[in-house]
């Protein structure tokens, strides 16, 4: 025989799922945003910089995004050499799905981010030593968010 009371609790108590389903809601109606991601690297250390990028920053970036917080992951290097302070040696394009994600806030995305990294890297001295070298050959880094009209 069919039980009535599981119906009838979720009939008397319609707000408790609201939260979740407004904020699944806020989720797929999120504005996309996507955010440049520049750096200038210490003459000499751009090998070394993209190793360690592909070692131990790609992989989260690609886990994000296997995840749905990131819709898109481009690198780019320009062409020819530039000079001054208008120089830079990466460019790395970012769309999140929502400034949320963008940002780390109220979406879970640095929880997330930072069990991917701990699953990731379980040596985590290991992995802050190498990312603190990584950081350590970046002569300037800047980013920008864009507007697209795609």
């Amino acid at each position: 025989m069919l039980s009535l009371v599981p119906l009838l609790l979720i009939a008397a108590a319609p707000d408790a799922a609201a939260p979740a389903a407004a904020a699944a809601s806020e989720r797929a109606t999120a504005t996309p945003v996507t955010i440049e991601y520049y750096y200038r690297i210490r003459w000499g250390g751009m090998d070394e910089f993209r190793a360690l990028y592909a070692k131990n920053h790609q992989p989260i970036l690609d886990e994000m995004k296997r995840r749905g917080f990131i819709t898109r992951i481009e690198t780019a290097t320009p062409f020819t050499h530039m000079a001054g302070d208008e120089r830079w040696d990466l460019r790395v394009t970012i769309t999140y799905r929502g400034a949320e994600d963008a940002v780390g806030n109220g979406t879970g995305y640095d929880a997330v981010a930072e069990a991917v990294g701990a699953r990731l890297f379980p040596d985590l001295a290991k992995f802050k030593a190498e990312e603190a070298k990584r950081f350590a050959l970046v002569e300037e880094h800047w980013d920008v968010v864009v507007n697209r009209s795609e």
